[in-house]
């Protein structure tokens, strides 16, 4: 689960192969996000809460414009995804069995740190 910057709204994965996007005052759902073909285990929001993170069993980590619910990228990686948390506004961090993932999305450049 993963909350927007200003608390208003928040993220879950599902084992269904969905995020859903959650009202914090009312508790409402907001929107299902749909295009992973196994269960969401990660999902991070970005610190300007315009976009979100999410990954998986699928080993793919889609990333999505909140306004609008549609993918704006989608990236596969070695394995499966555990965990997912931005640092700063343009990096991404991602971890899962295969090691570690960096994604700069203003330069463009993949890090991959492999485990032990």
């Amino acid at each position: 689960m993963a909350v927007s910057p200003d608390g208003s709204w928040l993220a879950s994965g599902g084992g269904d192969g969905t995020v859903r996007i959650w009202d914090v005052a009312t508790g409402q759902q907001r929107a299902i996000l749909t295009g992973h073909s196994r269960g969401v285990s990660a999902v991070a929001v970005a610190p300007d809460g315009s976009c979100l993170a999410s990954g998986g069993g699928d080993s793919t980590v889609r990333i999505w414009d909140v306004a609008t619910g549609r993918t704006q990228a989608l990236m596969r990686l070695d394995n499966i995804i555990h965990a997912a948390t931005w640092l700063g506004t343009t990096t991404l961090a991602l971890g899962g069995p295969a090691g570690l993932y960096l994604f700069d999305f203003l330069t463009g450049t993949t890090a991959a740190i492999t485990g032990p």
